[in-house]
């Protein structure tokens, strides 16, 4: 059906909100801050460094980061519930 594809983030910072429309045809747009003028952008990490690079040379980008998500670790070890008996008064 269908397969996973490793996708990485990347934060945009725009001049302008109008120019969001011109994103939609790189990635998935996740979410669009329209009062602080960013947008979060998912793209397919095999594609990432040839993007990033197309989109740097547009003149409606400000700033662009890479989100770093990826790179934290998910698996929480240990538990989440207060033991009674390590607690000091």
């Amino acid at each position: 059906m269908f397969e996973k594809v490793n996708r990485s983030g990347l934060i945009i910072y725009l001049y302008y909100n109008r120019d969001a429309k011109k994103l939609q045809e790189y990635g998935d747009i996740c979410y669009h801050s329209k009062k602080h003028r960013y947008l979060q952008l998912y793209v397919p990490t095999e594609e990432l460094d040839d993007l990033v690079e197309r989109l740097g040379k547009e003149r409606f980008i400000k700033k662009i980061r890479r989100c770093h998500i990826q790179e934290l670790e998910t698996p929480f070890v240990g538990n989440l519930y207060r033991n009674e008996e390590n607690v000091i008064i």
